[in-house]
């Protein structure tokens, strides 16, 4: 049977929603190739300002973010102690939300998972299968004992090749902490200089090193990337060459911008385009409508003033006159004339102001694409708890870039 493979690093709540993209995706190409998914999570990996907030829209419609703020030690993520605050933390957020039918059986999914002392490994698998499971793919934690042993001699022979005074494309796991390792002439050592016997500890891949261990274990047919993973991929033929491996096809993932209801009712009150929306600043979105719905510019009024008025104040010089106080005097005045009007044209169209607010914060949070801000749970829990998973998967197409969710 043909293995098609996704992969991410664990993230609260699931992660952005590309990873729920890229575990659809998988799903959808196995079905499509009678073959089997597999969801791999990377809970070696140890970048945890990555992964320890959570993004969203609150009750209000305005953006939060809230951060498990912890000292980790160094751990890999998927060893960290699920604690007390996270668990505050996620109570936080679903408070915070707004209230639907789906909000009491969301979070009590979510708490049954990230329980104080589980590992966020264990808590965020957990919480793979409850979002997933339906679907029936492999969920696969690459610290388990059987992975390790079989990608070791790989990363060994890796090692090897390493130049002298390099870093090698692995880590070394040093009681819960993933270490780089570099070759010496003498053999290996971490980071700080301290001997490595390379072969008393176990290895992890590396970012060069982990879609050739996970193509080598499960002889991948095709991976489903994103964006970054697909240029990196593409960059890793020698190493694939090398070690003898068969390189996996790259499939990209889905990425799409969600239109919710309101978001849809917002764009034609305004008469914005969401492409508009997606490619400006929030600041000069808001300045552009403002132009358009008062055609009062500020700048431009302030400009013509100036200019009659210093043609004005030129007259009266050329008639002798001194006006050095009355010029002061009427260039503040000018000035301060065209900001009450530009106060005035703010407070007229101030619900345009809130609506481009809200739809920026909405489709580009942050200024940032919407599926690397937001987390499934936020959709979830207005439209239609597990189900809205279901809905996505019924409308997945790695050819669109906008899908509008059609109810309320």
């Amino acid at each position: 049977m043909k293995t098609f493979v996704t992969g991410q690093q664990i993230g609260l709540l699931g992660g952005p929603l590309y990873t729920t993209y890229k575990v659809l995706g998988c799903i959808a190409l196995a079905r499509e190739n009678q073959g089997r998914a597999v969801y791999w999570l990377e809970t070696n990996d140890a970048d945890f300002n990555e992964i320890n907030h959570i993004d969203y829209l609150d009750s209000h419609g305005e953006l939060c973010t809230l951060t498990w703020d912890i000292d980790t030690g160094g751990f890999s993520s998927g060893m960290i102690i699920v604690d007390s605050s996270l668990v505050k933390l996620l109570e936080t957020f679903f408070s915070t939300l707004r209230q639907t039918d789906f909000t009491p059986g969301l979070r009590e999914l979510t708490l049954d998972c990230y329980k104080a002392g589980e590992t966020l490994g264990r808590a965020s698998i957990c919480l793979a299968r409850e979002l997933f499971g339906d679907f029936q793919p492999l969920f696969f934690d690459p610290s388990v004992r059987e992975f390790r042993e079989f990608s070791r001699p790989i990363l060994l022979r890796e090692a090897e090749r390493t130049p002298i005074d390099s870093q090698c494309n692995l880590f070394a796991m040093v009681g819960n902490r993933r270490e780089a390792v570099f070759k010496t002439a003498g053999g290996f050592s971490l980071r700080n200089g301290q001997e490595l016997e390379i072969s008393s500890h176990d290895l992890v891949p590396n970012v060069k090193t982990r879609n050739l261990c996970q193509d080598a274990f499960f002889s991948t047919q095709a991976y489903v990337a994103g964006p970054g993973e697909i240029k990196y991929i593409a960059e890793l033929d020698e190493v694939y060459h090398y070690h003898g491996v068969k390189k996996a096809e790259v499939q990209p993932r889905m990425s799409v911008t969600l239109v919710e209801p309101r978001a849809k009712r917002l764009l034609k009150k305004t008469g914005v385009s969401i492409r508009q929306v997606l490619d400006m600043e929030k600041s000069l979105l808001i300045k552009n409508a403002l132009k358009d719905a008062s055609g009062f510019d500020y700048k431009e009024t302030l400009g013509q003033a100036n200019r009659t008025t210093l043609s004005y104040l030129a007259t009266l010089e050329e008639q002798g006159l001194d006006t050095g106080e009355l010029r002061k005097q009427l260039m503040s005045e000018v000035k301060g004339l065209c900001g009450k009007k530009r106060t005035s044209e703010k407070e007229k169209h101030n619900k345009i102001v809130e609506s481009l607010g809200y739809l920026s914060h909405n489709l580009r949070p942050f200024g940032n694409k919407q599926d690397r801000v937001f987390n499934i749970f936020y959709y979830m829990n207005l439209y239609g708890g597990k189900r809205f998973i279901h809905w996505l998967m019924a409308n997945y197409d790695t050819q669109a870039e906008i899908l509008e969710i059609e109810h309320a």
